[in-house]
């Protein structure tokens, strides 16, 4: 009988994961890598992507750091040239980066045009370019898997972040319609992430939200407690699970009232 946890095993699969910082990205990233994935870190911040990317490579696995926004299309372009360049055809792409959120003093009408316009670029046009990009690897070898990063915004009204939450809804649907496209060659799934953080301490831009009394667990979310959930959806585990949507949010949008 097979290990059942072989399932789980991404030896031989290359991931980008976008929007690396010190929380999300970064567990995901070294939990994909634990799993034998070879791991591709984006982000603007040059300093954060290569650091990661040194602890993925001193503790075993194979990682590279590649500078990118986003929100811009070269770097897009060149986030997968050099993705295939080092490691070879893409198979996961775990969409993190994401812009939009205002603090809670701007009140609704700082959802400026150019807070809306960087929303909308981070959240929705670049993980559309990067299936776009990645796909005809999928296509090739039939393994895809794209992950949107979803939030409890695009479920419940959380103001003023009006520009972020509707973005978050419109990624709903973009992540079923890609689901619909792509199939069978890529899954393509959402993951809700609710008040998460690095070591779950609410941040300073989190006060005045009452985020953590909002949830049925009733406190923050902590980092790595996304990580299940992305190997999960990235891995041959979850290979009937398409345009599907995996809470992991303290149970707040299932306990709302």
């Amino acid at each position: 009988m097979s290990d059942v946890f072989d399932s789980f095993r991404l030896n031989g699969r290359t991931a980008i994961i976008t929007g690396i910082g010190p929380g999300v990205g970064e567990h995901v990233a070294k939990g994909l890598a634990q799993a034998g994935a070879k791991v591709v870190c984006a982000a603007r911040t040059t300093s954060n992507i290569e650091r990661v990317a040194r602890e993925i490579r001193e503790a075993g696995g194979e990682a590279i750091a590649v500078t990118t926004d986003v929100t811009k299309t070269d770097d897009l372009d060149n986030l997968v040239a050099k993705a295939r360049e080092a490691f070879g055809p893409i198979h996961i792409v775990f969409n993190n980066a994401t812009t939009g959120v205002i603090p809670i003093e701007a009140g609704i009408w700082g959802n400026t045009p150019a807070v809306w316009n960087d929303a909308v670029a981070s959240n929705l046009i670049a993980p559309y370019r990067l299936a776009e990009l990645s796909f005809p690897d999928m296509e090739a070898h039939g393994k895809g898997s794209i992950i949107t990063v979803g939030s409890c915004g695009g479920f419940t009204p959380v103001l003023p972040s009006i520009a972020y939450g509707g973005v978050k809804a419109a990624l709903v649907m973009l992540t079923r319609h890609l689901a619909k496209a792509l199939a069978p060659s890529a899954r393509v799934n959402m993951i809700c992430i609710g008040s998460m953080t690095p070591d779950g301490v609410e941040l300073e831009a989190h006060k005045g939200y009452n985020l953590a009394e909002r949830n049925a667990i009733k406190r923050f979310g902590i980092a790595s407690e996304a990580v299940g959930a992305a190997l999960l959806l990235a891995s041959d585990a979850s290979t009937y699970t398409t345009g599907s949507t995996i809470f992991v949010e303290g149970g707040r949008v299932a306990t709302v009232s």
